[in-house]
């Protein structure tokens, strides 16, 4: 760990204060899974943590996941 415990704490108020607006909605045909997250290849399936950083975890929607789920996306993510 290379961080100062005032570095850490800054970077945790930065994410805490970090804000996104949104200015509209994609069509529900589109509604499909979330686009984007931790490339699941940087991840031990056995374990879900990270494999570039020791002690991190990743679980759901987080983990990059895009496919045609039918509506399963959950057991997906449980998975």
């Amino acid at each position: 760990n290379t961080l100062t415990a005032a570095q850490r704490s800054a970077l945790i108020d930065v994410i805490k204060g970090f804000s996104v607006n949104i200015h509209s909605f994609r069509p529900i045909n589109e509604a499909i899974v979330t686009h984007g997250g931790v490339d699941v290849k940087d991840i031990s399936p056995k374990t879900m943590e990270s494999k570039l950083v020791r002690h991190l975890y990743f679980a759901g929607e987080v983990l990059d996941l895009d496919a045609y789920t039918g509506g399963f996306n959950l057991q997906i993510a449980y998975s």
